[in-house]
């Protein structure tokens, strides 16, 4: 059984701490908040009664819980500057969670508040290090990120050199995430400046040329080295991956650029990412590829994602090979693309569609419409082709609409109802296409007995 808790806030100091007037018997567990994008760690429920000073930690936690909902940032602020009391709390889970919960939640307030300067969230990030070693890194990475959307690209490169230099034993060692992160932001940053001084030193003469030839070699191998290290370990590294490819293509290593690609797009113990396949496609594009090429790198992509933008390009890559099998997959590409309501109102997949399936049909290839088609008819005439879709298709976009006037045709017969709609709509010159439509459908349609 719990006693009743008497709070009164004392106004006059902005609301800076609650009084307690009687304990609770149990624990008040610190719920997650994800207010803001905050996931502030969890106390878990004990049994027993309360001290007051952990029942007023608690409900001064959910007093700027509340403040910050309601954009109330001074007032937030200061009972943050109440709730530092924690730090010397005796209970050590409490006094272990409590750097983190002030971090998060100081971040957050210093980048609302309306009176914050820059050099306050430098302050409050130095301090926080040093009050939680355990989120040290963490700290400097956010610093680093507040110093690089500010622009001040020297500070956050002071941040990440003290980063990486710091050990504090096994503090350390859990956070080796962390400081894979750090050491590639500074060798980000390492290629930022071998991006400039290579800028510079193509404009310089004489001495400065050389000496700027000298630091972007420097620039260079600092850059390299890390990014090595770094891709090698599984994880995301989409930026580092980006800016290591740029590195050796500009050096004229392009080898040695796609193996990295290829490594980062094939590596199984990499978590999922349709963007490994995206950069290699775009890398083999930029060097002239053949299509044979092209197809390889784009097929584990359309695995991965069928609804991703490049599948248009690879629909006309298999059409134009010379291989039947490819040819009934760049229509099998184009129907999974328009499952995807992304897609519905999109000229360019609708005339691909329209072009392959015709291509089918007059080739006697009605078993491969067939084949897609006949698992979507039940869904695909509610989903693309009602009266409604024709009325607002016409309006929008007249060529969108006689694209999938034409294909409702091809699938469903001259009695589609988007067809029919289609024809009844606009003007008389606006639907004189639509007689090499009704054409087209009369000899190719899948309604007619195969």
């Amino acid at each position: 059984m719990e006693t009743e808790t008497v709070v009164e806030e004392n106004e006059d100091n902005g609301g800076a701490l609650p009084v307690i007037d009687k304990t609770m018997e149990t624990e008040t567990a610190v719920e997650e908040n994800e207010d803001f994008g905050i996931s502030l760690p969890i106390l878990h429920r004990t049994k027993g009664p309360l001290k007051s000073c952990y029942v007023t930690a608690d409900l001064c936690l959910r007093l700027i819980h509340e403040a910050m909902r309601k954009k109330q940032w001074e007032k937030a602020s200061g009972l943050l500057s109440s709730y530092f009391q924690t730090l010397e709390s005796r209970h050590t889970t409490r006094q272990q969670m409590a750097p983190e919960i002030i971090w998060r939640l100081g971040s957050e307030i210093l980048l609302n508040h309306p009176k914050c300067t820059r050099g306050d969230i430098n302050v409050f990030h130095e301090a926080m290090k040093n009050i939680g070693l355990r989120n040290y890194l963490g700290v400097s990475l956010e610093q680093v990120y507040h110093s690089l959307c500010n622009g001040d690209y020297d500070e956050a490169y002071r941040v990440l050199s003290l980063a990486e230099s710091w050990r504090c034993g096994r503090l350390a060692v859990r956070q080796k995430p962390n400081q894979r992160l750090v050491q590639g932001y500074r060798a980000a940053l390492n290629y930022r400046s071998w991006v400039n001084r290579r800028a510079s030193s193509s404009r310089a003469d004489g001495q400065s040329q050389l000496s700027g030839a000298q630091a972007v070699g420097s620039h260079y191998r600092q850059a390299t080295v890390t990014f090595q290290e770094i891709i090698k370990l599984p994880g995301l590294w989409d930026p580092f991956v980006l800016s290591y490819v740029d590195l050796l293509e500009s050096s004229g290593e392009r080898e040695e650029a796609e193996k990295v690609l290829k490594a980062y797009a094939s590596n199984p113990k990499n978590p999922p990412n349709p963007n490994a396949h995206v950069f290699h496609y775009e890398f083999k594009k930029r060097n002239t590829a053949s299509d044979e090429e092209l197809k390889k790198v784009l097929a584990p992509l359309y695995s991965m994602t069928p609804s991703h933008t490049l599948m248009v390009n690879y629909s006309y890559l298999l059409s134009t090979s010379s291989s039947a099998e490819d040819v009934k997959m760049a229509l099998k590409v184009l129907f999974d693309l328009l499952d995807f309501s992304g897609w519905k109102n999109n000229l360019k997949a609708w005339s691909f569609l329209a072009k392959e399936i015709k291509k089918a049909l007059h080739n006697d290839h009605k078993d491969w419409v067939l084949e897609y088609w006949e698992p979507r008819s039940s869904w695909w005439s509610p989903y693309h082709f009602t009266k409604l879709h024709a009325k607002r298709d016409w309006k929008e976009n007249v060529d969108l609409a006689l694209k999938k006037a034409l294909v409702a045709g091809m699938l469903l017969g001259l009695s589609c109802p988007y067809l029919l709609s289609v024809c009844k709509s606009g003007k008389d010159e606006e639907r004189r296409p639509l007689r090499n439509i009704i054409k087209t459908v009369q000899k190719n349609n899948c309604a007619k007995k195969f």
